[in-house]
């Protein structure tokens, strides 16, 4: 009995020495914008961080890192301390009517001098249910750890799930903000090329009678693409998108982030803040086949784009939040229109695009040197193709195409 009672204390020992807490990369926020358009994105590449699935050509763990296990792309984990040697864990994270219960299990081979280590069980969203979050609201986490068979207290810790249209683009790691990473490209997601409306839109600016045909780059010739790029503002000035100034959030303590309109948003509310417009003009150009770039400068976005596919080709800027400073006759009343009420509607249309273009490369020149050196987080360009390629996919629209 008394080797019985001695192995009894030490494990009583132990337990009492190992404890967990929750960790996320926002912090007690949680953004259903970064969770679905990065549901496929591999941070590393070919590349694995997750001490259990690191190979011998994978880097090693660097002295003062915490060492990871399981899904290293997640935003949830459960960090540890006090871990004894090889320790056999079980770790499960839940969130009430967001994610089913998510585990991970097995050894813990590598933990830093204090025993700490950090599980990302594999995340079992339901992403029907981000996408439909449109008001933050506050939500249950539950964290469920057990250490070589026996079961740590259970941590409930109420977060906020925030709404789907809120676009975190930094993580501030301290209060000076000083430390942070940079999440800006989830703006490319609010892009959805393959959004229904886009159709219409390129419909109307056929009906128009501007181009005969939306072929991209297929004509090389930057004159073509640039009237292409015209019968699409046109089309959506004859929409009444106007200019509002609707962006702030709910502020949150480690993420700063901006209030985004989805393309049918901005088109059902016929307005559109600078993010706004040139998200609604990237969504219609990139069906098209014409690469766009979100252009991020202190305070303000603006839309850019290729005049043709090759290197030497150059980057047009236009100034979005110009839309709506024109008002035209919608697109089905052109045919009732006499040919000087069509040919001076049209001048001004081409007048407001000109300047737009105009404002867009001047400040594409002012802020040549940042986006060049790329040092400037707050200075820089979004490109919608790369973003693609990198795996952040377009967030979907949940309402049905009337």
């Amino acid at each position: 009995m008394k080797t019985l009672s001695f192995l009894l204390l030490s494990a009583t020992t132990l337990l009492a020495e190992t404890t967990f807490s929750p960790w996320s990369y926002t912090d007690k926020d949680l953004f259903p914008s970064a969770i679905v358009s990065t549901a496929t994105v591999d941070w590393n590449g070919d590349e694995q961080a997750a001490e259990d699935k690191k190979t011998v050509d994978d880097p090693k763990l660097k002295k003062r890192d915490i060492p990871i296990y399981g899904d290293e792309n997640g935003w949830l984990a459960i960090e540890l301390s006090g871990l004894p040697k090889n320790a056999q864990v079980e770790a499960e994270i839940s969130i009430d009517g967001f994610m089913k219960p998510s585990r991970w299990k097995g050894k813990i081979a590598k933990t830093t001098r204090e025993g700490e280590a950090r599980i990302f069980p594999k995340a079992a969203w339901d992403y029907e249910a981000l996408l439909k979050v449109r008001q933050q609201r506050p939500v249950n986490v539950t964290y469920k750890v057990s250490v070589n068979g026996t079961a740590i207290d259970d941590v409930t810790e109420t977060c906020v799930m925030k709404s789907i249209n809120d676009c975190p683009f930094y993580v501030l790691w301290d209060e000076d903000g000083e430390d942070f990473d940079d999440f800006s490209w989830i703006f490319a997601a609010y892009v959805n090329e393959n959004h229904p409306e886009v159709d219409t839109i390129l419909k109307e600016a056929l009906e128009s009678g501007l181009v005969s045909s939306f072929d991209g780059y297929q004509s090389e010739d930057p004159k073509q693409v640039m009237m292409q790029v015209f019968a699409v503002w046109n089309a959506l000035q004859r929409r009444g998108i106007k200019y509002s100034d609707v962006s702030t959030t709910t502020p949150s303590k480690f993420v700063v982030s901006q209030t985004v309109r989805f393309l049918d948003d901005s088109i059902a509310a016929t307005q559109a803040n600078c993010v706004d417009g040139s998200v609604l003009m990237a969504s219609v150009l990139q069906k098209i086949g014409i690469n766009s770039y979100l252009v991020m400068v202190p305070g303000h976005c603006f839309l850019a784009f290729d005049s043709g596919e090759g290197d030497d080709d150059n980057i047009i800027g236009l100034e979005t939040t110009m839309l709506g400073n024109d008002e035209l006759k919608p697109v089905k009343d052109i045919p009732n229109l006499n040919q000087k009420m069509k040919l001076k509607e049209f001048q001004a249309s081409y007048r407001t695009f000109s300047n737009a273009v105009k404002t867009g490369n001047n400040a594409l020149e002012r802020h040549a040197e940042a986006f060049e050196s790329e040092e400037d987080p707050n200075i820089q360009m979004i490109s919608i193709a790369d973003a693609r390629e990198f795996g952040i996919m377009p967030i979907a629209s949940t309402k049905a195409p009337k």
